[in-house]
């Protein structure tokens, strides 16, 4: 004779939601508080090593001018050029008025942050033109 096997789940499912009673809320509320705590401390501790990082470039920034300017004149154009690249366009107008600064690296300067603008913006409307035609041709577009 066959027996036959239990269709019975091998474990029952739970049907009460847990709850954490409110003791245990405090005390999860107390620990997260906490937790906010340490880690808004070490943020701050972090910040304050990075700002005194760029206070010491700052301040040394004029001694590392002085020195290029003896033993390597035509490095002084190069770093200008390339800081006015990277900087805004706030710190770029305040940064050439420095008393080392260059005769015309400003306008180098802007010519190349233009140039990068205008061939970011044609990669922008190649990649548009290239999404508009996949979604126009029935075979490449996106919803199939």
């Amino acid at each position: 004779m066959k027996k036959s096997l239990s269709r019975k789940p091998a474990r029952a499912t739970q049907n009460s939601k847990f709850e954490m009673s409110p003791a245990m809320q405090a005390r999860m509320e107390k620990a997260m508080i906490s937790i906010g705590n340490i880690a808004g401390k070490q943020a701050r501790k972090d910040d304050k090593v990075q700002r005194e990082a760029r206070l010491a470039i700052a301040e040394t920034f004029d001694a590392w001018i002085d020195w290029l300017e003896e033993e390597a004149p035509d490095q002084i154009d190069e770093m200008f050029f390339e800081l006015g690249c990277f900087a805004s366009a706030t710190n770029r107008r305040r940064m050439f008025k420095h008393a080392k600064a260059p005769e015309g690296v400003a306008e180098r300067a802007q010519e190349q942050v233009d140039q990068w603008k205008e061939e970011e913006e044609a990669a922008k409307t190649a990649a548009a033109k290239a999404a508009t035609y996949k979604t126009d041709d029935g075979r490449n577009s996106t919803a199939d």
